[in-house]
């Protein structure tokens, strides 16, 4: 029997569920995680130049996100409208730590600046990709986390104000809220623009120049992007969030770039053929949801179907959610009778079993209605597209609101936790996304 990662066991229904055991306690981070991730992070960090003309250059900060397709991601504002810009990874000294020396990298700016196409942008959630024409020797894309940040959490970033006298300054910051939001920021003196999209608001201070830079968490990951030129604000900062990034970078006209990225030569062939065409997903058509125990109301059940329909076909994973008045072929009354840890067996026997004859690589809900209970398990087959960490913020959601008798608004609520983790939910007039 295949290894599962199962993430929620058998919950009565009631509020006092709630206070079952919450889950192990995350370590405290070191006292000098920051410096650590300062140096992880720093390696895949640009200083952004876009040349506007008459003389106006605009400067900020970005991220390589994609090695093999060369992109780096930054603010819409800070590449504007042009086609081309030119980006400066950090150049290292003697010693091994970064120059942050501006007069360095405008000196040497032949040597060490790296011009690359302007290929896609965002408008409405200020981000854009620059298509570099070379990734230096040794330089990682920086990893996206699977979640957005929570209010409280330690973040730290990375960027390039034009009041100070160096490159590539560490700023420290906790989350205050992460939202949705509508603001205004200056893309020159004489133009200010108006942006929509969730973001990430912190307590660290930025300025002109970090736009376009990685807000990242505690293990280096990106979290969000510096906004920056935020107008009529005082003692926060704003940063795009992830799920805004991933959206961004799942669109079909920058999945289809080719990957350049250098392969083993016995396999060179074999990658060819997939930067053409895609991976197929591993079935043809969504496993069926189905909400025998009405659970939920018609309305609300009926968005499962295309959640995992997109789930499918844009990222290869599973969803099947099903409920029962009882489990197929148990009492009722013995499964009452049993302790905790008996139901919980045969709710892990049941949902080892579904997914092992469906084939499943995603993520399986069972909810159980006659006693009231659920099982949340991830197949070990897709836990590299799907973490663990967002299937446990689904399970804990789902417990949540199950237990405040909140139904419809659980299913909601784990639905959009899953296509956000994947760059798929839905965002306010995407059909006008604009396109390079």
């Amino acid at each position: 029997m295949s290894r599962l990662l199962a993430l929620a066991l058998l919950v009565p229904f009631t509020p006092g569920a709630l206070a079952q055991p919450a889950d192990p306690p995350t370590a405290p981070a070191p006292a000098d995680v920051g410096a650590g991730v300062y140096r992880d992070v720093l390696r895949s960090t640009v200083w952004v130049h876009s040349d506007r003309g008459s003389g106006r250059l605009a400067t900020g900060t970005g991220t390589l996100v994609d090695r093999g397709r060369r992109l780096v991601l930054t603010n819409y504002h800070v590449v504007g409208d042009v086609k081309r810009a030119t980006v400066f990874f950090p150049d290292y000294g003697r010693d091994q730590r970064a120059i942050s020396d501006r007069k360095h990298y405008l000196d040497n700016a032949n040597r060490l600046g790296i011009p690359g196409d302007v290929v896609e942008i965002d408008k409405e959630g200020d981000l854009a990709l620059v298509r570099i024409d070379k990734v230096p020797d040794g330089v990682p894309a920086l990893a996206l986390a699977a979640e957005s940040p929570d209010p409280g959490q330690t973040v730290h970033s990375v960027g390039n104000p034009g009041k100070s006298g160096a490159l590539w300054v560490y700023t420290p910051g906790k989350v205050r809220q992460v939202y949705g939001k509508k603001w205004r920021a200056k893309l020159d003196e004489r133009t200010v623009l108006t942006f929509e999209a969730k973001v990430i608001e912190t307590d660290s201070p930025t300025n002109p120049g970090d736009s376009g830079g990685p807000l990242v968490n505690d293990k280096g990951q990106l979290v969000g992007v510096t906004q920056g030129g935020a107008i009529d604000a005082q003692l926060l900062s704003t940063f795009v969030d992830l799920s805004e990034v991933k959206r961004l970078l799942n669109r079909r006209s920058v999945q289809t770039l080719r990957s350049t990225e250098a392969v083993a030569a016995n396999s060179q062939v074999k990658d060819k053929a997939k930067d053409k065409e895609p991976a197929k997903p591993h079935r043809d058509a969504a496993l069926k949801s189905k909400d025998e125990a009405k659970f939920f109301s018609d309305e609300a059940f009926a968005k499962v179907q295309p959640a995992a329909d997109k789930l499918l076909k844009e990222k290869g994973l599973d969803l099947l959610i099903e409920t029962f008045d009882t489990l197929p072929n148990q009492d009722a009354a013995k499964l009452k009778a049993m302790s905790a840890a008996d139901r919980t067996k045969v709710l892990k026997e049941f949902a080892e079993g579904r997914l092992k004859g469906e084939k499943m690589v995603g993520l399986y809900v069972v909810v159980n209605k006659n006693p009231g209970s659920l099982y949340v398990v991830l197949a070990e087959a897709a836990s590299k597209k799907l973490s663990d960490e967002v299937a446990t913020k689904v399970k804990q959601t789902l417990l949540k609101n199950f237990g405040e008798k909140k139904f419809d608004a659980g299913l909601a609520d784990a639905l959009k936790i899953l296509l956000d983790s994947q760059g798929l939910g839905e965002k306010k007039d995407e059909k006008k996304e604009d396109k390079k």
